[in-house]
């Protein structure tokens, strides 16, 4: 169903409004679809005499054609349909905010007071292949020669990136500059090695633990694009792993 013939259909304020403004005059509209299919029509006078397109951001949902009344239609639909899609963003940040809390929640439960690195980087990793469009987590810290690795012990056949280093690649250039970088396309970016293009997208955020930076996280994407709310789910997820990853550095031998 289009987003006009769902509006003026389903919608139980809009429907209404049109009636009322069609009750005061006998001219006839036609209310098409973006895909010219008729979604109300009512014979009148002034028929095919003007036609107004129903627009949101630029985006042409529909027409309005016939008499007088077809442009004060057409403004009347494009205000509820704007209305409409501003409810929908307000209701879609909403439930990115709550996926964002109930992340920090689960994952501060499970890894706040753990200095198994083991562990850590297990419910990291797992935590990101929870991204859309085929997502597979990766984890690599930082060793003193400037190599970014999978942790000893840590599933390396499953990571997508097993080893890189510091400035090299788009992973490289998060560990260096300590900011997180999201990539539509990986391919397209001319610092992406040939593992991060495999992947398409990428979304990579710096481990910090006490002001340093000993690793980054992220994610590659397969089936689709990351967008910015995935590249907030990797940076709360890179601020809750690195001081816990740094407490279980300190507590037991080297990675």
């Amino acid at each position: 169903m289009s987003e006009l013939r769902r509006l003026i259909v389903r919608h139980r304020h809009v429907a209404p409004m049109v009636s009322a403004l069609l009750a005061g005059t006998d001219a006839a509209v036609t209310i098409r679809d973006d895909a010219g299919e008729t979604v109300l029509e009512r014979a009148g006078a002034g028929a095919g005499e003007t036609r107004h397109d129903v627009a949101v951001e630029g985006e042409v949902l529909g027409t309005v054609e016939g008499g007088r009344a077809a442009r004060g239609i057409a403004a009347v639909l494009a205000y509820a349909a704007a209305r409409e899609r501003d409810k929908r963003s307000l209701a879609n940040e909403a439930l990115e905010r709550y996926r964002e809390l109930s992340l920090i929640y689960d994952l501060a439960a499970t890894i706040g007071g753990s200095t198994d690195l083991g562990e850590i980087v297990a419910t990291a990793t797992a935590e990101l292949s929870r991204l859309p469009h085929d997502a597979r987590g990766f984890l690599l810290l930082l060793e003193p020669d400037g190599a970014l690795r999978v942790p000893d012990g840590a599933d390396a056949e499953g990571s997508p990136i097993t080893e890189t280093r510091l400035d090299e690649g788009i992973i490289g250039t998060v560990a260096a500059a300590g900011i997180a970088e999201l990539i539509e396309e990986a391919g397209d970016d001319p610092r992406a090695t040939a593992a991060e293009a495999a992947g398409r997208s990428v979304v990579a955020a710096p481990l910090r633990a006490d002001d340093t930076t000993i690793g980054v996280v992220g994610a590659t994407a397969t089936g689709g694009i990351f967008r910015a709310a995935d590249l907030k789910v990797v940076t709360a997820i890179a601020a809750l792993a690195g001081p816990a990853i740094g407490r279980a550095l300190a507590a037991g031998p080297g990675r």
